[in-house]
């Protein structure tokens, strides 16, 4: 976390130098990523990066990083799109439809081209017909 401060502080100090402010957005957005992808349940570090490469990429477009960024923020969109259709899982296994769906509706969100996309989409689909027979019986 400290890392992070002090590659903000940097990029924020030297904004007008734009070989040090671009390092040190970069390096945060490293030191984030390094983080998500070992905080197995905590998603708003992986938000933070993907918040942070996206910055990155925005004000410096030209930066010979900007292809492995964006890489990096799709990994990251795919970790989020796999941990929501966990989460989903979890609900539907326990009946709870509602809370299923949102999960599923998030990978959708989250991650429109992921492996898990078209999956997500025939749980939404399941999930819908078998609300409609629930109530459609009371």
């Amino acid at each position: 976390k400290g890392a992070v401060k002090a590659y903000e502080t940097a990029a924020d100090r030297y904004h007008d130098r734009k070989d040090i402010a671009a390092d040190a957005m970069h390096r945060a957005a490293e030191t984030y990523y390094k983080q998500a992808k070992t905080a197995e349940y905590d998603q708003g570090i992986s938000t933070k990066a993907i918040d942070t490469y996206s910055d990155f990429i925005s004000l410096y477009p030209d930066d010979a990083r900007v292809d492995d960024s964006r890489k990096k923020i799709e990994n990251l969109r795919g970790e989020q799109a796999r941990g929501a259709m966990e989460v989903a899982g979890y609900y539907e296994k326990r009946k709870k439809w509602s809370g299923a769906l949102v999960y599923y509706n998030e990978v959708l969100v989250k991650a429109p081209n992921s492996v898990y996309a078209e999956e997500a989409k025939r749980k939404i689909e399941e999930l819908k017909a078998r609300m409609q027979e629930a109530n459609a019986s009371k």
